[in-house]
């Protein structure tokens, strides 16, 4: 009982940060997975994959009646990230524990660094989400982000948002609503592959994802109220946080 209501508590953090930055809340579950429930790495990144499937699913709602949320772009998204989620699943069992840690550190510092230098979108695209190269690179960037997604156990979002920011100057709550709507079939197929392999511990993702609906919902009617620049640098000390834990634990693996 105990287990199952701090895995919901779990959930609702990582619904509210998903909800909050458009990332699906991986930053957060697997984190709490491992250095809570003392999970393995491998096993907390597809638990954590499997709870974000529900998670996201809530928290893409509030930003499609708001009309954040590009469903064109989205799709271009998740069809380069449904193959990244089947190659991100395959590497997982071929990758150990520790480079596993070191990635998801790297990652979310990466995120950080990249959320920093983001400005407010609009005037600083780079390419054009349209045509044949802008339709070209969404799907490069659906198959990163996948990859990470079933590999990391995260949802893609902090491949999503910032690469949708930056290279195609979507503003920051367009950004994060569409990422939502790519995570949610992106996290499914990544769900799929790992259940196929026995890695999900299935009552821990439902504990999770059940605080994490309500967290999801919450957190993005939340980002819709805030500033973009606000959301940014919230995240990024998110990020400072979630980073200094995991080099502990990555530290306390190696030795």
């Amino acid at each position: 009982m105990r287990i199952g209501l701090l895995a919901a508590l779990l959930g609702m953090i990582a619904g509210l940060t998903g909800g909050l930055f458009g990332v699906g809340g991986g930053l957060v579950a697997v984190p709490g997975l491992v250095l809570i429930f003392k999970m393995a790495q491998h096993r907390a990144h597809a638990t954590s994959v499997t709870a974000i499937v529900p998670i996201a699913a809530a928290a893409v709602v509030p930003f499609a009646l708001d009309d954040s949320l590009d469903w064109a772009i989205a799709g271009f998204l998740v069809v380069g990230a449904i193959g990244g989620a089947f190659l991100g699943a395959w590497l997982m069992g071929r990758v150990n524990e520790v480079t596993l840690a070191r990635a998801f550190l790297l990652i979310t510092v990466v995120t950080g660094i990249r959320l920093l230098m983001l400005s407010d979108g609009g005037s600083s695209a780079i390419f054009t989400p349209t045509g044949p190269l802008g339709a070209s690179l969404l799907i490069l960037t659906g198959l990163v982000a996948g990859t990470l997604a079933a590999l990391l156990g995260v949802g893609g979002g902090v491949v999503f948002v910032p690469a949708l920011v930056v290279l195609f100057g979507l503003e920051q709550h367009l950004a994060q609503g569409t990422s939502l709507a790519a995570i949610v079939p992106t996290t499914l197929v990544a769900s799929i592959r790992h259940a196929r392999h026995g890695r999900v511990d299935w009552l821990l993702a439902a504990a999770v994802a059940v605080g994490g609906i309500a967290g999801g919902i919450f957190g993005a009617e939340l980002a819709l109220g805030l500033a973009p620049e606000l959301l940014r640098r919230l995240f990024v000390g998110l990020l400072v946080i979630v980073s200094i834990r995991m080099a502990a634990k990555t530290r306390r693996a190696q030795t």
